[in-house]
């Protein structure tokens, strides 16, 4: 005896036996639905993959607007420790003058 059950339909006073074509049409849906699992895998492992090439490329671009800010954070400190010493060189000149103009 086989594992597929047989089915019988009345039909015009007599029983049809439709035990090939039942396993006929599981198999084409078995095959579909294969198929459509196979392509969903398919799809995550793609969005997967993308995922990962767009969050390299986001880390990258976030990691060189990051030195950015450093180096210009550098340069903003080193032009405010020449900016004061220039006002102090100035002070110290302005004090100068006016020594020099009490003086006289």
């Amino acid at each position: 005896m086989s594992d597929i059950p047989e089915i019988k339909i009345k039909k015009d006073g007599g029983i049809s036996t439709f035990k090939k074509e039942t396993k006929e049409r599981f198999k084409e849906i078995n095959t579909v639905l294969i198929g459509v699992i196979v392509i969903l895998l398919v799809m995550v492992a793609t969005l997967i993959i993308d995922s990962f090439h767009i969050n390299s490329a986001t880390y990258r671009e976030y990691s060189e607007k990051i030195n950015t800010l450093n180096s210009m954070k550098e340069i903003n400190s080193e032009l405010l420790k020449q900016n004061k010493e220039n006002q102090e060189l100035i002070l110290k000149q302005q004090n100068q003058i006016l020594e020099l103009l009490n003086k006289k």
